[in-house]
């Protein structure tokens, strides 16, 4: 097997575990309906064979946080359900990339659901850019973290850091050429998770930006709901 993988990172949608940084301005249940949208719609979109303009195949590996049960109707034909494991962002990814190196994919990227306006073709270059050999692909959001990494080989040094800090991108960045890798930087984008990249979200969707079908109907209900949001 030497299709790419795309994996795919999430937790299951429940009220006070995600996108808890939007509480306020919404409530947890409008929080966890907002995120809810945002994962069916990216795993739609993932799933079409052909998202990403590539010609060929992509795996899609959806790894779930935690144990609970995977909500009815979540994952779209031909998604494989996984269970992140390890103590910490980092040691999750790395334990999914060595698992979906091991089971024969040689061009793997992982995403998370967090940017529904994201552009498809982004990924693609980097499962593009992944032929060349010992390439590390990299998203950079605009937090100072990444939306997307891309490997093919595996480098557990890139792993070994603390996250949720404004350098997370430029020390990838930094240890993927201390590891004699070829670095490419794909255009930046944001995450949606708290309330100013929310309102960009409403401005650029306002805007005709394309998104979900359900993350459509969830911003114009929390339009309703929060008018001050537009």
């Amino acid at each position: 097997m030497h299709s790419p993988a795309l994996i795919v990172f999430a937790k299951v949608p429940q009220p006070g575990r995600v996108k808890t940084r939007l509480t306020p301005p919404l409530t947890p249940d409008e929080a966890t309906t907002l995120y809810d949208a945002f994962l069916r719609d990216s795993l739609d979109a993932y799933a079409d064979p052909d998202a990403f303009g590539l010609g060929e195949p992509v795996a899609v590996r959806l790894y779930l946080a935690g144990t609970e049960a995977v909500p009815d109707g979540l994952v779209p034909d031909g998604v494989t359900v996984h269970r992140q494991q390890g103590e910490g962002l980092g040691a999750r990814m790395l334990r999914a990339f060595v698992e979906t190196f091991a089971a024969g994919h040689e061009r793997i990227v992982i995403i998370g659901t967090d940017h529904p306006t994201l552009p498809l073709a982004f990924v693609g270059e980097a499962f593009r850019t992944l032929k060349r050999l010992f390439t590390v692909a990299l998203g950079p959001s605009a937090d100072g973290g990444y939306y997307l990494l891309g490997l093919n080989e595996l480098i557990p040094t890139l792993f070994g850091m603390e996250y949720s800090h404004d350098a997370v991108f430029a020390d990838t960045l930094a240890r993927s050429t201390a590891a004699g890798a070829e670095p490419v930087v794909l255009p930046p984008w944001y995450d949606v998770d708290d309330a100013d990249s929310l309102r960009r979200l409403v401005d650029e969707w306002r805007d005709e930006v394309a998104v979900g079908h359900r993350t459509a109907d969830a911003l114009e209900a929390l339009l309703e709901a929060h008018p001050d949001l537009g």
